[in-house]
């Protein structure tokens, strides 16, 4: 029984050192060039800034601009950790090569990464700059990475639409009649949000969503598809191919990406029927 003491002395000075050890590696940083060499193979063939350091140029330059544009001001940043934002470059390069390269080059400048981005109402998971042709990608460290190359899909789809016309009753006549998109009914995100947890992932496919979120807006319904189509294409295809809706809106969405480029083909996106 005397010993007993010794013991726990022991494992608390083990537990110790290993929460030394994990603090260590959570928050372990590296030099900029080390960083910046880890994403050369990125930034030199698409042409791309990768920015990581919080600062005012997150924000877009004018407090109210004519459309949002980035992080609301006044939203909270916060950095991501080094040990989270070296595992991109190979995530980039996998969600890139879904794009030829002068589609990356023309439409995107710059990927902006955080490890939280508040606005207030919401925590976002990303966003985008359409006028200075921005992604904005958020992860704490708990992002998969299949969900992490989803939101780039989702974002990139959005510089997409910023660029080009888009005839939307062709994509909203897949809706139900007597569907409207929640920003029409409610006054915050939260609320919408809220709202589209009450579908079950069956009512979205019926309706011709293939998410929650995009029952919330045109443009996060859009944002969905293609989050999906470019990450799931497999998961998609069997969806499409049981709901009418879904398989409408698909090919609204794939004739919008064939004006974009001729390569983005049902047997490219989805493989061979």
């Amino acid at each position: 029984m005397r010993k007993l003491p010794n013991v726990f002395l022991t494992i608390s000075v083990v537990s110790f050192i290993m929460w030394l050890l994990f603090r260590w590696y959570y928050y372990q940083t590296f030099p900029k060039e080390e960083i910046d060499a880890v994403f050369e193979p990125i930034t030199s063939t698409y042409g791309i800034k990768i920015v990581y350091e919080v600062s005012d140029d997150y924000f877009f330059p004018e407090e109210r601009p004519v459309i949002p544009a980035g992080p609301p001001h006044g939203s909270k940043i916060d950095p991501i950790r080094h040990r989270v934002l070296v595992k991109y470059p190979q995530l980039l390069q996998k969600a890139f090569d879904k794009y030829p390269v002068n589609i990356i080059e023309s439409y995107l400048s710059a990927i902006y990464f955080a490890g939280e981005i508040d606005s207030g109402d919401i925590k976002l998971s990303g966003t985008y700059d359409p006028f200075r042709r921005i992604i904005y990608l958020v992860d704490d460290g708990g992002k998969s990475d299949e969900r992490a190359i989803r939101t780039f899909h989702h974002e990139f789809s959005s510089l997409l639409l910023a660029r080009h016309s888009f005839w939307i009753n062709p994509w909203t006549d897949n809706n139900s009649k007597s569907f409207i998109y929640f920003y029409e009914k409610y006054d915050t995100w939260k609320e919408m949000v809220k709202a589209s947890e009450v579908f079950t992932d069956k009512d979205c496919y019926e309706n011709g969503f293939v998410a929650k979120y995009g029952t919330t807006s045109f443009e996060n319904d859009f944002n969905e598809y293609a989050a999906m189509i470019f990450t799931y294409p497999e998961k998609f295809k069997k969806i499409m191919n049981q709901y009418p809706r879904v398989r409408g809106k698909f090919l609204v969405w794939l004739e919008f990406y064939q004006k974009i480029d001729p390569i983005f083909t049902e047997t490219y996106l989805l493989g061979e029927k």
